[in-house]
């Protein structure tokens, strides 16, 4: 008895170095993901169609990983295992570093974002990230074979533990610290220091020698309906993870917080699921996924920012957990671990593709979320009904599972016709691009017509004969943005570039001597507003109009180059009411290029109005890094005007046009308004305000301070940023917005 135990701490440390590498690999892999995404996605005008393109493509390189695995540990011996995986480890050393270069920033319009997209990972990415997911189920095979009295699914619950840290550690504590370009280079270093402890544990299994007796022998084919079966708990899962982050991403803000918030869930029901069995019961969980799915068609309850994340996180966990349960309840014995693995791999890298690639062409909305809800709740009677142990179990009474069946149908599919009727409502058009979902539709009273990017306006036009061609909502004469339009000089031709144009409300401002240019990034919006069936707007227009499909930073760069550089005496950014917000518009080296396409006593104008981003303060910020000063404006929602709330910033390098517009923006607040409603804001902005945010470059942006949260939320992200976020508010003076 004294022998065993002084044998035993002899053995425990061998097993530190497995525990240490399957930690790493899996920290490394969640690490390297919303990393890469970051650093591409203003290449590709921050759509939340680049980090589905990227979880797609994960979940293939996770597949190919585990394929490699599971043939490497049938076909090769523990000696030629450990020499192959090794030589691969030093070809994937020599791929490094995995930041894609400028060389593969698309430079004249993007055509084909998705297959772009998947090239650049295929070549930087794919064998590293192959080469790690490849490592968890290799060095659980070689645990087994080094540890045969132990079972590896500890080691599964400690990889998740690894991608679950380093989800958590990117947003909050990585990204408002770090460059991206600096975590780039840590992460090569750290995946040299994790090839190297693998190769240490694959020594480990090949010193062990010949296998004990006991083990057992590898068993036979697993039956095709139980590796079906494991592909589709897995699969869902992830088009379950998928839809959950397509609604976030879309309705809140493409931000890394709301890519990692979602798989982290994801990953912790992988923890709580595959540590036992007790963290698992089905009809709680069940009865959770249901009652959440009825709550999530009372939109007039759930319309706020907490409500949308808690209740798709909601969803996302209970379907996950139900999915990973049952997943955990039929693993096979150690001996078929890769098999397991495989088929997992394979589930989720079919419902990757299946959201990254065909659903945007074969759905005009993102339906993804409740076919995946739907399709959870047909797996889980599937798997009660051959659980003979259940309540509604092939032993038991047909007519209970007939009434699951009948139960679940009518929950499901009464959810399914609302949100057909939302979706349908006064809607004439509706597209899905790569870019979001586009909506036409036609209102009254008043008699209008609206374009909608998810659940963001941008463009009303009125309908009625009177007003056909009056700008409106946040481009009103009553507006900031209305107010610098009217008061320009008579007579005086002015030049106007506009990045996002939506309907091309703002060319109602145009007279015959003024020139347009709108630069557009879907070529989708284009269409729409050019199109007299829906939209007249810029066909009604009295000044010259001009059109680019192009990311607006990256034409002006371009045509700054030209042998004709363009030189705006307005430049309006109006790519920010939307809730995707394309960031890389706003760093100081996007601010640097404007400032070169502006004319000397030029004013840029920035539409800040956003239902949960805070943007004034790091625009204002950037602009005085490139010389320039701010003065905020924001205006009540004035209807009998047409003349909506809204907020905006201008920056100009003439500190007489900012005075200007001032006197302009505060004799127009001294008009009388109706209902009694305050008159328009004007505040400039000092040094002292401005240097309480961070400075947003390309290589770093730090949102802790934008995104308007609960308070209690507000609290628990600055707890774990180790600081207390501010409080700040959009109109820079902190005071509260009416």
């Amino acid at each position: 008895m004294a022998a065993s135990r002084t044998s035993r701490p002899s053995s425990d440390w061998k097993i530190v170095p497995f525990v240490g590498a399957i930690f790493a690999s899996a920290f490394l892999i969640f690490l390297v993901q919303p990393l890469i995404g970051k650093r591409i996605l203003p290449w590709f005008g921050g759509s939340p169609g680049v980090w589905m393109i990227c979880l797609a493509f994960y979940q293939s390189a996770l597949f190919a990983g585990y394929a490699y695995a599971h043939a490497l540990v049938r076909m090769a011996s523990p000696a030629r295992q450990v020499l192959v995986h090794g030589a691969l480890l030093g070809l994937a050393f020599w791929a490094l570093p995995v930041l894609p270069d400028e060389s593969w920033q698309p430079a004249d319009g993007i055509d084909f974002p998705r297959f772009h997209i998947l090239a650049m990972l295929l070549w930087n990415v794919a064998l590293p990230f192959a080469i790690l997911a490849a490592s968890s189920p290799l060095l659980q095979a070689w645990f087994s074979r080094h540890q045969p009295e132990r079972s590896p699914y500890p080691l599964y619950a400690v990889s998740n533990l690894g991608s679950f840290l380093a989800l958590l550690a990117y947003p909050f504590w990585i990204e408002p610290q770090l460059p991206v370009s600096r975590t780039g280079d840590l992460w090569s270093i750290g995946f040299i220091a994790a090839g190297i402890l693998i190769a240490f544990c694959g020594f480990l299994a090949w010193q062990k020698g010949t296998p004990p007796k006991n083990v057992k022998a590898p068993q036979g084919p697993q039956r095709p309906q139980t590796v079906v079966l494991w592909a589709l708990l897995s699969g869902t899962a992830v088009a379950v993870l998928m839809g959950t982050t397509n609604k976030l991403t879309l309705d809140i803000a493409s931000i890394p917080f709301l890519w990692v918030l979602p798989l982290s869930l994801y990953l912790a029901t992988y923890i709580l699921a595959f540590s036992s069995e007790r963290f698992y019961r089905r009809v709680p969980f069940f009865l959770f996924v249901v009652i959440l799915t009825g709550a999530s068609q009372l939109w007039w309850i759930f319309d706020q920012l907490h409500h949308h994340v808690v209740l798709y996180c909601g969803l996302l966990f209970g379907c996950c957990m139900i999915l990973h349960g049952e997943l955990y309840r039929r693993r096979p014995a150690p001996e078929s671990l890769t098999t397991f693995y495989l088929s997992i791999s394979a589930g989720g890298a079919v419902a990757g593709l299946l959201v990254g690639l065909v659903a945007p062409q074969v759905f005009n909305d993102y339906y993804e979320l409740p076919l995946g809800v739907g399709a959870t709740g047909l797996l889980f009677l599937a798997v009660c009904r051959g659980d003979a142990r259940s309540w509604i179990g092939r032993t038991k009474p047909r007519w209970r599972f007939t009434t699951a069946i009948a139960a679940l149908f009518i929950v499901f599919v009464a959810a399914g016709i609302l949100i057909q009727f939302r979706a349908s409502k006064n809607r004439v058009y509706q597209e899905r691009t790569f870019f979001g979902v586009l909506t036409i539709r036609e209102l009254t009273p008043p008699p209008q017509r609206q374009l909608v990017h998810g659940n963001t306006m941008h463009g009303v036009q009125s309908t009625d004969p009177r007003y056909k061609n009056a700008p409106t909502s946040y481009y009103g004469e009553r507006t900031p943005i209305g107010v610098l339009m009217r008061n320009r000089k008579a007579g005086k031709s002015t030049r106007i570039g506009i990045i996002g144009m939506g309907i091309g409300t703002l060319s109602s401002y145009g007279r015959p001597e003024d020139s347009f240019r709108f630069y557009e990034i879907d070529p989708a919006v284009v269409r729409i507003a050019r199109n007299p069936r829906y939209f007249d707007v810029i066909a009604n227009s009295r000044a010259s109009i001009e059109v680019v499909e192009a990311d607006g930073r990256l034409a002006i760069e371009a045509e700054l180059e030209s042998l004709a550089p363009p030189e705006f005496d307005v430049l309006i950014l109006d790519a920010f009411s939307s809730d995707a917000v394309p960031l890389h518009l706003l760093t100081r080296e996007a601010l640097e290029i404007y400032r070169q396409a502006l004319s000397p006593d030029g004013v840029m104008a920035f539409h800040v109005s956003n239902r949960y981003l805070q943007l004034t303060l790091p625009i204002a910020r950037a602009a005085a890094s490139a010389g320039m000063g701010s003065l905020f404006a924001q205006n009540p929602d004035l209807p009998h005007d047409m003349s909506a709330f809204s907020r905006w910033l201008f920056t100009s390098p003439s500190p007489d046009r900012l005075r200007s517009l001032a006197r302009q923006l505060r004799r127009e607040g001294l008009r009388p308004v109706p209902e009694g409603k305050p008159p328009m804001r004007v505040i400039g902005l000092g040094a002292r305000q401005l240097n309480a945010v961070p400075l947003w470059t390309d290589d770093f942006t730090d949102l802790r301070n934008t995104v308007t949260l609960p308070a209690g939320l507000s609290r628990w992200i600055g707890f774990l940023q180790g600081s207390a976020l501010p409080k700040t508010a959009d109109d820079p003076d902190g005071s509260q917005a009416p």
